[in-house]
């Protein structure tokens, strides 16, 4: 299939944990896939294991208004305006501790980078996803969302957080025909939490599941 012809899907967060996974499947799936991230070496590398043509890499950090749009402006032009997955995955645990305990700028940190990303990079790139036949946003959100551990009070905020900006969107969304889904990982292996159950790639069929 030719360059042209092929969907295009943005992933943020691609260098490494779900984010690697996520891109390796969508390439697998017969996607054109555009990796972004602030690690250069980090998306090369995984440009380099999906090891074909089909691979366009724009380093960014999508918690940063600017670099979004120069995000923006650089796959556009690369990929003729064209955009039919987003896939919202950067997202962490920056901070712990108790809510009584907690420094407002570790809160801060946390809804930024769980909550405020996807915000930001979702508005940016809807138009192009209204123009897609069948335009789709994949969030990566957490079962923290809905159940609750000492100590991760921010992160399973910005969680629930970020499920209800979704399906807000999603409503919003209704006669542009962009689909919404809410894609847990699990417990899985990642730089962030080296003690995971599981390989990214273990759970991959249900993000299949979405496409």
């Amino acid at each position: 299939m030719k360059n042209q012809e092929k969907k295009i899907a943005l992933i943020t967060g691609a260098g490494t944990g779900v984010g690697r996974g996520i891109a390796k499947t969508l390439a697998k799936e017969g996607y054109r896939v555009v990796l972004t991230g602030r690690r250069r070496e980090k998306l090369d590398e995984v440009a380099k294991e999906i090891n074909n043509s089909d691979v366009i890499v724009i380093p960014a950090d999508v918690s940063d208004e600017k670099s979004i749009q120069e995000l923006r402006e650089n796959l556009l032009e690369q990929t003729h305006g064209k955009l039919d997955v987003l896939v919202n995955n950067v997202g962490g645990v920056p901070a712990t501790g108790k809510i009584s305990e907690m420094a407002f700028e570790d809160w801060k940190k946390t809804m930024d980078l769980n909550l405020s990303t996807q915000f930001m990079v979702t508005q940016a790139f809807l138009p192009e996803l209204r123009k897609s036949e069948k335009g789709k946003i994949i969030s990566v959100t957490s079962g923290m969302a809905h159940f609750f551990m000492e100590g991760f009070g921010a992160y399973s905020a910005s969680k629930a957080a970020v499920e209800a900006l979704m399906k807000t969107i999603a409503e919003e969304e209704k006669e542009s025909g962009i689909e919404m889904h809410l894609f847990d990982p699990e417990n899985v292996i990642s730089e962030g939490n080296p003690q995971g159950e599981k390989d990214p790639m273990e759970v991959m069929g249900k993000l299949v599941a979405m496409l």
